[in-house]
């Protein structure tokens, strides 16, 4: 008679509650508000094409998201794919602009 090894239910890539893997799942390339004061001036327009030029990012072809980490003083127009609600916040409070991709 043969052993079997019993398997749990959420074993896999393609069932309906695991964690998605490969080309299913989202990521996004995290960047700090900090990190953008430090990099761009008064004014300035940032876009994931600008961060590649600073190598704050390596290329384009991951979203980014703008998260609220560190002080933000200098006005920036800022055009991302996502931004948490903290980062949106210090954004704004700067006298800058916040605009989806």
């Amino acid at each position: 008679m043969p052993v079997y090894m019993r398997l749990g239910k959420l074993r896999g890539p393609h069932m309906k509650k695991s964690m998605p893997i490969g080309p299913f799942r989202t990521y996004w390339l995290p960047v700090n508000v900090g990190r953008l004061a430090e990099a761009f001036q008064p004014g300035e327009e940032v876009t994931p094409e600008q961060l590649v030029a600073k190598r704050i990012i390596k290329n384009v072809r991951t979203p980014v998201k703008i998260l609220g980490g560190g002080d933000l003083n200098v006005a920036l127009t800022v055009r991302m794919h996502a931004f948490s609600a903290s980062a949106k916040a210090k954004i704004e409070a700067a006298g800058g602009k916040v605009e989806l991709l």
